[in-house]
């Protein structure tokens, strides 16, 4: 089996550089040159630009269309749930298909590559067990990079929001509409809420009414926060209460929220420590502490040993 641990290496080798050269757009040659040159255009070819990279010609259409089938073949509800949460991470470039399709293709790889590891021994209910466990890992992926991506977002929207706030505020005092206190906000802030209320005041300049546009920019936010203080807008609307009253209610809620989510994680803060304490500090120190005293033990046995 020797020349299997030659040939395994030179294998991938050779997949590799393969691999790259199909991702890497060919250059033209001569013959291609003098063709364009008398105006037969390869991108009108039945074979399309072969200029174009590989990906891009073949990998990406049978992407788009394995995305589609996919996409056809999930329930309507699940499709929902996946679109509501890309946009709540602001995922733009990814659509519901292609997570669909990422969730399988993931979900495979892990299934294959158990296989591949449990390859010629007995496959009884523990193994069917573990690939299915194997499968469910990898179609978990996406999901997981998704929520982190939703976690982040949602917390840089919570705590940008109290500055905001205070800006609205000033900005109202000072005689600006609501719709152009956000528009200050926008210019002068960066950052996921200041984008969030940017697309609502383009909705709203598109002849959508304020309050839903609050109401879907609270959806897409997702922050508790957020959906307070869209709320509280939405209701003094309707009720006809000042805006300013109300903005300057909702900072000083949000201001106060934010010291009490400091205070909580000041309070967490020891028992977390614990278990870094446990893990590595205490075994330093008690190396430190009793490692020269068993030395002199050991040594001390070894001297009676001797005897």
């Amino acid at each position: 089996m020797d020349w299997m641990l030659i040939l395994i290496p030179a294998l991938i080798f050779v997949t590799i550089i393969f691999g790259g050269m199909a991702l890497v757009a060919p250059r033209e040659s001569t013959l291609q040159n003098r063709l364009r040159t008398y105006g037969y255009d390869l991108a009108h070819r039945p074979g399309g630009d072969l200029t174009q990279p590989f990906a891009s010609r073949v990998l990406a259409p049978v992407g788009r269309s394995l995305s589609r089938l996919i996409l056809n073949l999930t329930p309507a509800g699940l499709a929902e749930q996946s679109r509501r949460r890309l946009v709540e991470a602001h995922a733009d470039n990814v659509g519901v298909g292609l997570l669909l399709f990422l969730r399988v293709f993931f979900g495979l790889v892990l299934l294959g590559l158990y296989l591949l590891y449990s390859r010629g021994g007995t496959f009884g209910v523990l193994q069917v067990v573990l690939a299915v466990a194997f499968f469910y890992a990898g179609q978990r992926l996406p999901d997981i990079w998704l929520s982190l991506r939703i976690d982040s977002r949602r917390d840089q929207i919570t705590k940008a929001l109290p500055d905001a706030l205070d800006l609205i505020v000033v900005c109202v005092e000072a005689g600006y509409g609501l719709e152009a206190a956000i528009a200050k906000v926008t210019e002068a802030t960066q950052g996921p809420l200041a984008e969030e209320f940017g697309q609502m005041l383009r909705e709203i300049s598109l002849g959508r009414a304020r309050r839903v546009a609050l109401r879907e920019m609270g959806e897409r936010c997702g922050s508790p926060d957020v959906k307070t203080f869209v709320a509280a807008i939405v209701q003094a609307d309707q009720m006809g209460v000042n805006i300013g009253t109300a903005l300057r209610v909702q900072a000083d809620a949000m201001r106060i929220r934010r010291r009490q989510r400091a205070e909580e994680l000041i309070a967490k803060a020891p028992i977390k420590m614990i278990f870094p304490l446990a893990a590595f500090i205490f075994p330093s120190l008690f190396v430190v502490l009793l490692g020269p005293a068993l030395m002199k033990i050991f040594a001390m046995f070894a001297t009676m040993g001797g005897r």
